[in-house]
């Protein structure tokens, strides 16, 4: 396929002033569940099989997303697809994945402060209960997923939720690959990124895992109106 010889370009730089931030216009589309949604997309609950108290074993995502993530599965080769980690994230997952990361980096000798606030969130968004300031996952806009082919998972440089600089989008584009492994994975990562983003995702540039749409983060970048609210809960 063409995309795994397409260089990931560099991340764009948006200025956007604060009062101009933008604002949600909640389109009302549903969650839906990926399990089964399409041909091209397996679903590995990452976090429930993690033993999070409160992860459900599906992945739920909103409808619109998923009619996205099942275009990209398509363009995939035979024996391929996506392997979805994680969708919609309800507020008490989101806060036990912020409490896990905090006490980690504790651990590692950091100190409770705005410090270590700022370097939990390059990679958790802060809970919220907030549905017009929702954290990205908490829309069901946001998607973690990897790629699969006849032979498992492929090669992606690293695990899900690998808190390095290696897990960098653009790792291996600004290093160079220094391997065939490397190589390997470069060349995956620019598949995963070119399917999601012909199909109008955009991606936080520091997860290669991590891709947005209708979410308030995937509108400062587009300088377009977002339309996923946050969602507290599927009941009701």
């Amino acid at each position: 396929m063409k995309e795994r010889s397409m260089a990931i370009p560099p991340e764009a730089i948006v200025e956007q002033e604060a009062a101009s931030q933008p604002v949600i216009e909640e389109c009302g589309e549903p969650l839906v569940s990926l399990t089964g949604y399409a041909p091209g997309i397996e679903v590995y609950p990452f976090y429930y099989h993690l033993g999070f108290q409160q992860a459900k074993p599906d992945c739920l995502i909103r409808e619109g997303v998923a009619r996205k993530l099942a275009a990209a599965a398509s363009k995939l080769p035979a024996g391929y697809s996506l392997v979805i980690w994680d969708g919609w994230r309800p507020f008490a997952v989101q806060q036990e994945l912020y409490d896990r990361t905090k006490n980690q980096l504790l651990a590692q000798g950091w100190q409770e402060g705005e410090a270590l606030e700022a370097e939990i969130s390059r990679f958790v968004a802060k809970p919220t209960t907030n549905v017009d300031k929702p954290s990205p996952h908490l829309s069901g806009g946001a998607v973690d997923l990897t790629l699969a082919g006849p032979d498992g998972w492929l090669e992606m440089g690293t695990d899900f939720d690998d808190f390095s600089e290696r897990a960098l989008t653009r790792y291996f584009e600004q290093n160079g690959p220094a391997t065939d492994r490397e190589r390997e994975a470069m060349e995956n990562r620019r598949l995963l990124y070119h399917l999601l983003v012909e199909e109008g995702f955009t991606n936080y540039d520091e997860e290669w895992w991590h891709f947005e749409y209708g979410t308030l983060s995937w509108a400062r970048k587009k300088q377009a109106t977002a339309f996923y609210r946050g969602i507290l809960s599927t009941e009701g």
